[in-house]
């Protein structure tokens, strides 16, 4: 039986194919620094067929979007999830006097 070349690529296809455990990876390390050519494709040859991770680079997606804005912070001085010094005076002496306890 002879093998033409959608055997050959079926092949080169299944050698490059990383398990879900590697893509989960490969998506939490693109938030930390640009994934190299061979990294990029082989993540999105695996999202393109596994709706799982696909559903966790999306999840991955909102919490980033998430802490941008947190960190941004609201403009708006009536904000109720923004601290008022006396709460941040607080937090810091406790942290100071766990600091000094060590």
């Amino acid at each position: 039986m002879t093998k033409g070349p959608g055997h050959r690529m079926m092949v080169f296809m299944s050698r490059q194919m990383i398990a879900c455990d590697e893509a989960s990876f490969l998506i939490s390390m693109r938030e930390e620094r640009l994934l190299n050519f061979r990294e990029r494709w082989q993540l999105r040859m695996h999202l393109l067929t596994c709706h799982l991770c696909r559903k966790y680079a999306r999840q991955i997606g909102e919490i980033r979007s998430s802490m941008e804005q947190y960190r941004e912070g609201c403009k708006h001085k009536s904000c109720s999830h923004q601290l008022s010094p006396e709460a941040g005076m607080r937090i810091n002496k406790e942290l100071d006097r766990e600091q000094n306890a060590k």
